[in-house]
């Protein structure tokens, strides 16, 4: 196999994030703990960082990941927890690996919304809550933020970038839950029901790619592993 000749990366695994503060904050919020609540409306979501559970994870991840054909560069949204996650990851390879920031690869922006529960957004923001009601998850577009197919068209811009830059090499990426979906609902043209239908993302869940020429000689990227995880909880 020539790789110069293949339009897509020979392989392209994609990772979530690592247990975040944040994601700890919103697992409690099922037993109303207000004060967490507000410590997150007070932090950028850029900010947030990884917990020790996500730093192991993260490390997890690596040693697994080290079994794999070496890769050649890694993509990292440039928010905190997915650096500290590329950070470890790459610390346990086994060998060095160049992290590259990406704006496109960050998590979907939700706005002035950022931290609030749903009782607060009907109270605070009536016209707001039945928007979202009547829109649905996918196409209501978060005030200040984003909606699904905003990050579809930056995730779609980004793999524009891989076909034109990286034919035949192999990529990590480490991004958040919405674009990790959004890589699935892009090679497989998957609508607002089967978007919406994927199966909630672990944290370092690992999405894989795997190029097959057998129908065409620039190759295709074909879903190998989705939502694998590397560590037993």
């Amino acid at each position: 196999m020539e790789k110069l000749k293949l339009k897509w990366p020979s392989s392209l695994v994609v990772i979530r994030h690592g247990q975040s503060e944040q994601n700890v904050a919103l697992d409690l919020l099922e037993d109303n703990l207000e004060e967490l609540l507000e410590q997150q409306k007070r932090i950028r979501d850029a900010d947030a960082q990884l917990t020790p559970i996500g730093l192991w994870q993260a490390q997890q991840t690596g040693l697994h990941l080290a079994h794999y054909e070496a890769f050649d560069i890694c993509f990292s949204s440039p928010y905190r927890r997915t650096l500290q996650t590329s950070e470890e990851v790459i610390s346990n390879l086994g060998y060095d690996l160049r992290i590259f920031k990406e704006n496109r690869l960050r998590e979907k922006e939700f706005g002035r919304l950022h931290g609030f529960k749903t009782d607060e957004i009907k109270d605070l923001y009536p016209e707001e809550f039945e928007d979202r009601k009547r829109d649905g998850k996918y196409w209501y577009r978060l005030p200040r933020g984003e909606n699904y197919p905003d990050v579809e068209d930056r995730v779609h811009s980004f793999l524009d970038k891989l076909a034109r830059d990286y034919g035949g090499k192999n990529v990590l990426v480490v991004t958040h839950q919405v674009p990790y979906k959004i890589f699935r609902a892009l090679f497989e043209h998957l609508d607002e029901e089967s978007v919406l239908a994927l199966e909630d993302t672990p944290n370092c869940g690992i999405q894989e790619y795997r190029i097959d020429t057998s129908k065409a000689e620039e190759g295709r990227l074909k879903l190998v592993k989705f939502n694998e995880v590397a560590y037993k909880d």
